[in-house]
């Protein structure tokens, strides 16, 4: 005897309005009929969380993301395991309860259930977007198409690691210099907040003239032990203005001409994208994926303004069958060299295996990038950070020269 299940659908009634429910019965084809028999347009027909499983799951779910090393782990040995055979729902279930991620874990418990009630794959993942972006869905979706799922899921495996070894290079391009940044930062603040006052009792009790640059130094100091007042609120509303003023155009627009055209970051972010873009719709379209929907997985890698504007070129030159070469020659945002190679590509009908050869070469062109980049700010951080403590290590001695010049005098 088949199970009952609680199903949710959408349709609407003769004179067009949406109506929503709830109805209890075998499968969707027998709420599917009963909804026509009434006169009603079916739009939708999804099968309601099971006993309040997939409800609570879901409000119990963590508000961060699941991390990108816990996915990339579970995608390749979903792989593997439905090479050798494993049937999808019970891949799904070892590796749900190996998985040390909690948010992973209550995700898959929720694709296991909808896979195993009859739904696809693809549409379950889609239903958890921060764990898998649209490019995991569009191939997965492929893959259901032509039926080959872990050949598929081994290439969104590749895909996932190479996608994290590129933030990877970005972040360790940055993180020296910010570490010493943040170091220097807090060691400065030690001095002029806890040794400068100390010094200033001592230069007190022999009534030594302070120089300007002391003055100034143990002013600072003074501000922040005793201004808390004053610079926590200024801070805090510093933080408030810059999130708000992250959202209008003008800030946009400088932001992105920094990203893109200031000099350091422009050698590391921009051969990351190309890494990154080229890659992604190699795969899609190695994948069968059509080049519109493609083109529209790979327009959600950036929210810069700069790449929306080259993806309508792109989906432009396909939509009106002129190829997208010529599209990638008019963008700034692909070097000459990687150009031509898309250009040969498409006319010699390897279009994917070329984009994938041009992110192999900006993969490579971004490790010489941080590693040029991390030879310049590395001593560059160290000579600001020896400057700022030595300005105050300057500001600490000069009264004891003086004192010594009007001993000795």
């Amino acid at each position: 005897m088949n199970e009952t299940a609680t199903w949710s659908w959408q349709a609407r009634d003769a004179t067009g309005r949406l109506l929503r429910g709830t109805q209890a019965a075998t499968d969707a084809a027998e709420v599917a009929s009963r909804l026509r028999s009434e006169g009603r347009v079916v739009l939708s027909i999804d099968r309601a969380m099971r006993d309040g499983i997939h409800s609570a799951v879901k409000r119990n779910l963590f508000v961060g993301k699941a991390s990108s090393a816990a996915v990339a782990a579970f995608i390749r040995q979903l792989s593997v395991m439905l090479d050798a055979g494993v049937p999808v729902v019970e891949a799904l279930e070892v590796i749900r309860l190996q998985t040390a991620d909690q948010r992973l874990s209550n995700e898959l418990m929720v694709v296991r259930d909808e896979v195993e009630n009859g739904g696809s794959l693809s549409d379950a993942f889609s239903r958890f977007p921060s764990t898998f972006p649209p490019v995991a869905v569009g191939l997965v979706r492929a893959a259901e198409a032509v039926g080959d799922l872990s050949g598929m899921f081994e290439q969104l495996a590749d895909w996932l690691q190479r996608d994290q070894r590129i933030r990877r290079q970005v972040r360790s391009a940055l993180a020296y210099p910010v570490l010493l940044a943040m170091v220097g930062s807090l060691i400065t603040i030690l001095l002029v907040t806890f040794v400068m006052p100390r010094f200033e009792a001592i230069y007190a009790q022999r009534s030594a003239d302070l120089p300007p640059l002391t003055e100034a130094v143990l002013g600072v100091g003074r501000f922040i032990t005793s201004g808390w007042k004053i610079w926590v609120p200024s801070l805090f509303g510093a933080v408030v203005l810059a999130t708000f003023a992250r959202r209008t155009k003008l800030v946009n627009r400088m932001l992105e001409f920094i990203r893109f055209d200031a000099p350091l970051l422009r050698s590391v972010i921009r051969p990351a994208d190309l890494a990154r873009t080229t890659r992604t719709l190699g795969v899609l379209l190695t994948a069968g994926v059509p080049l519109l929907d493609a083109i529209s997985i790979c327009r959600g890698l950036s929210p810069w303004s700069r790449w929306s504007r080259f993806w309508d070129r792109i989906e432009e030159g396909a939509r009106n069958g002129d190829g997208i070469a010529d599209r990638f020659e008019a963008g700034e945002l692909v070097p000459g060299s990687a150009r031509a190679m898309i250009a040969a590509g498409e006319r010699s009908g390897r279009l994917p295996a070329v984009l994938n050869r041009v992110a192999d070469a900006a993969d490579e062109d971004l490790e010489v990038a941080v590693k040029r980049v991390s030879v310049m700010l590395e001593p560059l951080a160290i000579v600001v950070l020896g400057s700022v403590i030595g300005v105050v290590a300057i500001a600490l001695l000069l009264p004891v020269f003086k004192m010594s010049t009007i001993a000795a005098g």
